[in-house]
This record gives C-alpha cells, structure tokens and sequence, in this order.
C-alpha cells in the first residue's frame, strides 16, 4: 500500500484530518512510520495491526507517543479493542474470507458505536489476490471458506498454480484463479452486495490494485474527499493505469 501514500492515501487523510487511522498489516513498518508523521500535527493517532510485525513495536511506540498504538493480534481479534477509526488501511491476509469479516465487523462496531462509517481502503484488489486467496496461516480460515491451496507460483497466464517457478511461489496460494469467494476483490464486491452504508467502490489498478470504499455520508460532509477520488474514476486513467500495470506484471513475471 505504501505505493499509494503520496497522491493518494496523505491527501485523503488531510482532508479529512482523521483523528483515528488503522492500519491492518504493518509488516516492516514503513507505511506506518509515514501515518504517523503524517497524522502527528493534528494530533492524530495511528492504530497498527499486526500479529507479528516486523518492527521493534515496543521501541516504536515509545519514540512515536503518542502518536502510535501497536496491537499485535489478528485483525479480527484487534478490531473490537479499538475504540474508534475514522480511516482503515486494510493490508492484512489476503483472502476472501479475511477480508469479507473485516468489512462486516468494521461495520458492525461502527453502528454499535453510533460512529460514522468510516472510509477503508484495500490493497491487494488486483492481480494476483484480486480473484484468489492467499492463507498466511491456511489452519486458521474455517474449512468451509478455504479453496484447495498449495506453495507453487503464480502466473498471470494461468489459472493454475505453476508447477516451477512463478510469484510467491513460497506461501499459500489457492490452487485456482477465480470463482466464488476467491479473492480480495471477490470479498469486496460480496460485502457491496450485502452492506447497509451506501459507499462508493473506486479501484486504482496499479501497484497490486488499491480499493476506496468512499461512504456516500462522508463525500457529502467532506467534499474535499470527492474531489480527491474523482480523478481515479475517470475511464482514461483507469485504461491507461491498466495498461501499465499490465505491461509491470508482465516484467515482474517474465510472461507475455
């Protein structure tokens, strides 16, 4: 996602000087340390989510105070301790059944709480997780919402895992491309089927594909927010942004 900060995630988050930022997989920390120095002048506060990060957490949440708070648990299990977001970043596990219960259970606490939907943004919505799964930890997704996997690559010319070679060829990829309930983007578009909040779906095909799910509440009392997502939604942009992803993938992968 760290791609997408400059023209992207800053000046949504300036415009709407959000107060409560999560973000769900910090990994190495690098887009968290920019959260942080972004959100620090309006007193903002930056909420991680990692079971494992790959930072000193303790270290950081000393020199970062109080801008950070680190909480090194799942996502689904992290969620309910935060006690409000006005923004999430959501880059954890990418699969279908992860992604789908962060959505509904962001949701959810945000109407129990009487809040605000807030605005979530995905990474991960095109190739490769967009139309499959990838399981971190493949015991812990219920067996009735895990496709058939294996560690073998991925290719953007196949459907199949590869039996040599490919993408990611050392985590667990689903054994297929596409179908119900496969993938980040899968997961986005069921939860739009079924959720109460009107929002607005735009998706920037690039770097893995980053998603912005828009509330239509908040584009109305922030405006500034539409405008900023406007430009993303123009077909010119999107063609030629898929065009360069494509050709990116294709040296990435060595296909095509």
């Amino acid at each position: 996602m760290l791609p997408f900060f400059a023209d992207i995630i800053a000046p949504l988050l300036s415009a709407l000087q959000s107060p409560a930022v999560v973000e769900i997989g910090s990994e190495h920390g690098k887009l968290t340390r920019k959260l942080c120095e972004l959100v620090a002048p309006w007193e903002g506060r930056v909420h991680a989510i990692d079971p494992a990060p790959l930072f000193d957490a303790d270290v950081w949440t000393k020199d970062l105070a109080p801008t950070l708070a680190v909480h090194r648990a799942k996502s689904l299990d992290a969620l309910p301790a935060v006690d409000g977001f006005d923004v999430v970043l959501v880059d954890g596990d990418h699969n279908w059944f992860t992604v789908l219960s962060e959505l509904r259970l962001v949701e959810r606490l945000a109407r129990e709480r009487g809040a605000a939907h807030p605005l979530v943004l995905l990474h991960d919505v095109a190739w490769p997780y967009g139309r499959r799964d990838l399981y971190y930890e493949p015991e812990s997704i219920p067996e009735q919402h895990r496709q058939s996997w294996a560690r073998r690559g991925i290719s953007p010319v196949s459907s199949e895992l590869l039996p040599r070679g490919g993408l990611n060829a050392h985590l667990a990829n689903a054994t297929h491309e596409g179908g119900p309930r496969n993938g980040v983007l899968t997961a986005v578009e069921d939860y739009l089927k079924e959720t109460q909040v009107e929002q607005t779906l735009t998706i920037v095909p690039a770097a893995f594909g980053l998603a912005i799910l828009l509330p239509a509440t908040l584009a109305a009392e922030k405006p500034a927010a539409l405008e900023l997502v406007r430009p993303w939604m123009s077909t010119a942009v999107q063609g030629f942004l898929e065009k360069m992803e494509t050709a990116r993938i294709a040296m990435l992968t060595q296909a095509g």
